[in-house]
């Protein structure tokens, strides 16, 4: 580290070097020092300085203050002790008369009890420039006054207008003490630069702009975020805020003393929501504060952390690429979902259960723009109308009993940005289908038990196996709701209309099974597979999956014959005892039965109603239908390869 020293006279170097040694002996850190000569004040406007703090007296010390703001500056004081010496050297050598003393106000501080301790009459004027010393000096002059003491250039001038002159010198115990002085300045120097540059990091490193000014609106600090939003330069310190950017209502807050939040205001072209505080000591407003970003930025920033908030469980797994087939029917309707991709259109997809409706839905999805938004999919048939609504919508805290604290944010706000899946929309209530329709016009939810409006930018890909067409026809669901979500229709081939297809997937999931038990399988026969291709496959693919679940439990990779499969679609009945279990039930079955209900189509279509309507119920669970028909699973069979 370095000290600057600026001596107020030549002869003042050896005493200052030679304190400087003698403290440095006692030192533990290292210091340099540098002696300047400069004598006046109005040279030292474009001084120099190298050093890490600076040591000056009197005017020099003044001056220095005001220019040097990157250095600390130490004034080495004049004590009373050595005023007094001058002024008894004075009286000695020009006599017993006034004698005037120019200097500082720190200076000639105390400066009235002198002529208590020593018999001389001390005459003291205040002067910091060397304009003011020589206007005092005059005046001393008029007085009478015809020695002086003072600082060199106070003497300087004194001596040029005929004053008998004594300079008031430092001692070494002045010296002394303000090297003490200037090593500590510099240390609390260094702590409060370290504390700014450290604050103004974090300011830089916010997301927020901030603008702090002074109580008369001049700018104390600008960081680079407000730079960047406003255009202003980083280095506008000291300018009035309010020349520069009279939108921002700092200046009402310095006069009122009262924040202004969450104002909006439009600067270089772009709004921003801004808050503005005041800086108070006590009761005294002494500043303001204001932190700002645009309103786009707030906006998008929200929809980024509730995309990653909710983008762990809501994530869309499935593209094209996991859709399996070759049949003409299933690349048809791939191609036209990859082209409803490119579009935000609502989507309805109709297919019977188990095409894999959401498996196209998800493929949609990650096909289109909103790939990196999150992909939220609900069930509409498994809740109820309350239930259904609070996830939709979300809730607030107290919306009904057992609310959770806090709230709830609904699916629709957790999917923002990407796509919704309804499935099973066909079930939804009367009421639940109004709310629907308005969300799907206005773009905007309401949380229950809320009175806010929270807009939202959602596709929604609805999905139904009934005939929403028709359903509408008949007063069961809403024509206008139909037409929102029937903006693109995807129909999706049901198992049986695609060929071969259905050899492939069995295979593949097969395959799948064996391969996640470490088992490698051999295959299938011929008339397993044209077995495969005779059967119905009312549940679709879910079906075709579990059958081959079944058939991996008890083959255990060997190769499968026809035999082993039709024991699987039967349920797992083995040989005679399958057709005795089937002949027994479908004989004590039909028996109950009332005539309407086993007559065939034609004369039976109540039966053919009864059976769809099973199955619709549970969701195609064969085992569950038959079991509310009061019929066996083979007979359900039977008849749904009847009824087609």
């Amino acid at each position: 580290m370095k000290i600057t020293f600026f001596l107020p006279y030549m002869e003042m170097k050896d005493v200052v070097s030679q304190t400087f040694v003698e403290q440095q002996k006692q030192d533990t850190e290292a210091w340099q020092l540098e002696t300047i000569l400069k004598l006046g004040t109005q040279i030292l406007g474009d001084i120099s300085v190298s050093g890490d703090v600076v040591i000056a007296r009197g005017a020099t010390y003044r001056k220095l203050k005001k220019i040097l703001h990157h250095v600390p500056v130490t004034e080495l004081k004049i004590s009373g002790y050595d005023i007094m010496r001058a002024a008894l050297a004075c009286k000695k050598e020009y006599g017993d008369g006034r004698i005037g003393f120019i200097g500082t106000q720190e200076m000639i501080y105390g400066t009235q009890n002198i002529s208590q301790l020593i018999p001389v009459e001390l005459v003291t004027a205040e002067a910091d420039e060397e304009k003011e010393i020589h206007a005092q000096l005059v005046r001393m002059r008029d007085q009478g006054i015809r020695a002086v003491i003072g600082g060199v250039t106070a003497t300087i001038i004194a001596r040029q207008l005929g004053f008998s002159v004594v300079r008031i010198s430092s001692g070494k115990e002045a010296v002394y003490q303000a090297l003490v002085e200037a090593k500590r300045a510099y240390h609390l120097s260094l702590q409060e630069r370290r504390r700014a540059e450290l604050f103004q990091v974090i300011l830089n490193y916010t997301s927020d702009g901030m603008i702090a000014v002074d109580r008369n609106g001049e700018i104390l600090m600008i960081n680079r975020e407000a730079a960047n939003i406003t255009g202003l330069s980083p280095q506008c310190g000291g300018q009035r805020l309010v020349s520069l950017l009279p939108q921002l209502p700092l200046q009402m807050v310095l006069e009122t003393g009262q924040p202004v939040l969450n104002h909006i205001v439009r600067v270089n072209d772009q709004d921003i929501n801004l808050n503005c505080v005041p800086m108070q000591a006590g009761e005294q407003t002494i500043g303001a504060v204001a932190a700002f970003q645009p309103v786009l930025k707030v906006q998008n920033l929200g929809n980024e952390i509730r995309r990653k908030k909710n983008k762990k469980g809501h994530v869309a797994k499935a593209t094209f690429a996991d859709i399996f087939g070759d049949s003409p029917a299933l690349k048809d309707t791939i191609h036209l979902a990859q082209q409803y991709s490119k579009s935000d259109a609502n989507v309805l997809v109709n297919g019977e259960t188990g095409t894999g409706k959401e498996l196209f839905a998800q493929s949609i999805h990650n096909a289109s723009r909103r790939r990196n938004e999150p992909f939220v999919a609900i069930n509409c048939a498994v809740l109820s109308e309350n239930l259904l609504e609070s996830e939709l919508f979300g809730y607030v805290e107290g919306a009904f009993t057992d609310a959770r604290k806090g709230g709830k944010i609904g699916l629709f706000e957790a999917a923002h940005n990407g796509t919704l899946f309804l499935d099973e929309i066909a079930e939804i209530s009367p009421r639940m289908q109004g709310l629907l329709l308005r969300v799907l016009q206005e773009h905007e939810i309401m949380r229950v038990g809320d009175d806010q409006i929270i807009p939202v930018n959602v596709r929604v890909i609805a999905a139904t196996n009934r005939d929403l067409a028709q359903m509408s026809r008949a007063g069961l669901f809403r024509l206008d709701l139909y037409y929102r979500l029937n903006t693109l229709h995807l129909v999706l081939p049901p198992l049986r209309e695609r060929g071969t297809d259905v050899v492939t997937l069995f295979k593949r999931f097969l395959t799948t099974i064996y391969n996640r038990n470490g088992i490698i399988w051999n295959g299938m026969t011929a008339q397993a597979e044209q077995c495969l291709l005779q059967q119905p496959w009312a549940g679709n693919i879910r079906e075709l999956y579990n059958v081959a679940e079944r058939v991996a439990v008890f083959t255990e990779g060997r190769e499968l014959q026809e035999s082993d499969l039709r024991v699987a679609l039967t349920g797992g009945v083995y040989g005679n005892a399958a057709k005795a279990v089937s002949v027994e039930t479908d004989t004590k079955a039909e028996a109950a039965m009332p005539e309407s209900e086993t007559a065939l189509p034609g004369s039976g279509m109540d039966e053919y109603e009864r059976i769809r309507a099973a199955l619709e119920k549970t969701h195609y669970h064969y085992g569950k239908a038959a079991e509310l028909l009061g019929m066996s699973r083979t007979t359900l069979w039977r008849k749904m390869k009847q009824f087609k």
